[in-house]
């Protein structure tokens, strides 16, 4: 099995998708903004099991709407055989930026009438968790409601988990196909582009523009956060709770200003929210 990135790549994360119909729908929204276009296009696929024939579809998929099919990452051995039965590279993702490993003790459905279209077309049963996909939710009057008595030992202790981490800085924005991963928080100077994608145990904080894909609390701690002076996540998740943007905002990326207002994702109920760290009154 191959690994590395090529350049122009752009990743595009699926692993939450348990059929076929949901990785054609999340992928022809992704594929549809303008920054995916003319890309080397590099899926994570998770444990989904992909036949020859589903995965040709995707691949046709890609070309039609002007990128490539680079490679794909997966964990079932049905869809690894799949691929290299038709010559797709598999290939694990690995960071271009060197990140050191540390030793710590310690929506609804997407667009439901589209996927029941899918459906239809793929013969594919009801996946297994209907809510499985929500969109990011922003709420600048949003109050975290305090915990009762009995939650609050230990919400307390998962809150302050991450500052028991070490913490990676990175002095530069990561760039389309690009991928950054550490066992502690993340802390990037810089922009995280679309296509880019940020995985950490712990916290994640840009000190710019975070437009890609990001996964904070990727031990399952749902009470990890991630700031930015600009929240524009393709995809986004805290702990197990993932969430994309939504459907009705196109905007690859923000445009840049020397004006920005923090703002910090966080999860509520099974959702996630973003609002800004300071509200100006």
């Amino acid at each position: 099995m191959e690994t590395g990135y090529i350049d122009n790549g752009f990743i595009v994360d699926l692993t939450h998708a348990v059929k076929i119909s949901e990785i054609i729908y999340e992928l022809s929204r992704t594929l549809d903004m303008p920054e995916a276009k003319e890309k080397h296009i590099c899926l994570k696929l998770g444990s989904i099991d992909l036949t020859a024939e589903e995965l040709t579809s995707i691949k046709t998929l890609i070309e039609l709407m002007e990128s490539q099919l680079a490679c794909i990452s997966t964990s079932s051995a049905k869809t690894l055989e799949s691929a290299t039965s038709i010559n797709i590279k598999v290939s694990e993702f690995t960071n271009e930026i060197s990140a050191p490993s540390f030793n710590q003790d310690k929506e609804e459905a997407p667009q439901k009438e589209v996927v029941e279209a899918l459906d239809n077309i793929f013969g594919e049963e009801k996946p297994k968790d209907e809510n499985a996909i929500k969109e990011i939710h922003r709420d600048d009057e949003f109050e975290e409601p305090e915990p009762s008595e009995d939650e609050e030992e230990h919400i307390k202790e998962l809150r302050a988990e991450p500052e028991k981490l070490p913490t990676l800085y990175i002095r530069r924005t990561i760039r389309s196909g690009q991928s950054i991963s550490s066992d502690g928080n993340i802390v990037i100077i810089g922009d995280v582009n679309p296509g880019a994608e940020i995985i950490a145990k712990g916290d994640v904080t840009v000190w710019g523009i975070l437009a890609g894909i990001v996964h904070a609390g990727s031990d399952g701690n749902s009470f990890a956060r991630i700031r930015a002076l600009k929240l524009n996540p393709v995809q986004i998740r805290i702990g197990e709770i993932f969430a994309r943007r939504p459907d009705t905002v196109n905007l690859p990326f923000i445009q840049k200003t020397s004006e920005y207002t923090p703002e910090e994702a966080f999860t509520h109920k099974g959702s996630i929210i973003i609002k800004k760290i300071h509200n100006e009154n």
